[in-house]
């Protein structure tokens, strides 16, 4: 009787839907597909299935916090540790707080994740430039209104080692492991950092290799950039007030 009546609860255990089951990523894809209209957080399949990740993982590999419907009720069920897999710890913008701080994606992106020696990856030294721009627009070469003179970088050089090719453009040729996840630990084989970093890395030895007005950390500057707005605002006034002046002249000229 009591085998039985077991039995009959397995059963009936079995037959019952449950919630708690994990999903799997045809789930994921259900929704969250470019072409599907159940999500607003859509993401490109093809796009994925190209990435360094895409034969390697799947959706619930990353996404742990997810496992049934539950997941839509509950903020940052979705979130992803990049940790559980590897080594590099995320240090990038530490002194900042954390709700400031670039997570992996803001550099490596979602889910087209590519490898670094991929010429169309976000982190090739190609396409630094574009992706550290997000965060470091006057960095990259962007002005502001105070800045727009000065900001002029320092193009690199080749007198230090002719076998390597130095690049402005290439952020992570000075700032290495410390630049990208906030480690020591060099990325590449460049060696800008030796001349240009200071022994504690806390800015440049050769002079500003980042011109910016800034009247706090760059007081020199920003002084030297009013100077020169200044100047400028002066020489199209004296330019603007001589073609008056000759405009003007020559009208009393012909009524005379």
């Amino acid at each position: 009787m009591k085998r039985s009546l077991l039995h009959f609860f397995v059963i009936l255990l079995w037959l019952m839907p449950c919630k708690t089951s994990a999903y799997t990523s045809k789930d994921c894809i259900r929704c969250h597909s470019e072409d599907r209209k159940q999500s607003s957080l859509q993401i490109s399949i093809r796009e994925f299935q190209g990435s360094a990740h895409g034969s390697e993982i799947t959706c619930e590999d990353c996404h742990t916090g997810i496992r049934n419907e539950e997941h839509e009720k509950v903020v940052g069920s979705g979130v992803v540790d990049c940790g559980q897999c590897h080594e590099q710890k995320n240090l990038h913008g530490l002194p900042s707080k954390m709700e400031n701080r670039p997570q992996c994606h803001s550099c490596h992106t979602r889910h087209g994740i590519l490898r670094k020696d991929d010429k169309a990856s976000t982190v090739h030294p190609d396409q630094l430039k574009n992706t550290c721009k997000g965060c470091h627009p006057v960095e990259c070469g962007e002005t502001d209104y105070f800045s727009w003179l000065p900001s002029k970088q320092i193009m690199s050089h080749k007198k230090m080692d002719f076998s390597q090719a130095f690049s402005k453009d290439n952020c992570i040729g000075c700032h290495q492991g410390q630049g990208a996840h906030g480690e020591k630990a060099q990325l590449n084989g460049q060696n800008c950092h030796i001349c240009h970093m200071s022994v504690k890395d806390q800015g440049a030895v050769m002079g500003y290799i980042h011109a910016r007005a800034n009247s706090e950390k760059q007081p020199v500057i920003f002084t030297a950039a009013i100077i020169y707005q200044i100047f400028i605002v002066l020489l199209l006034w004296a330019g603007f007030r001589f073609y008056i002046l000759k405009l003007f002249g020559k009208r009393r000229k012909r009524r005379k």
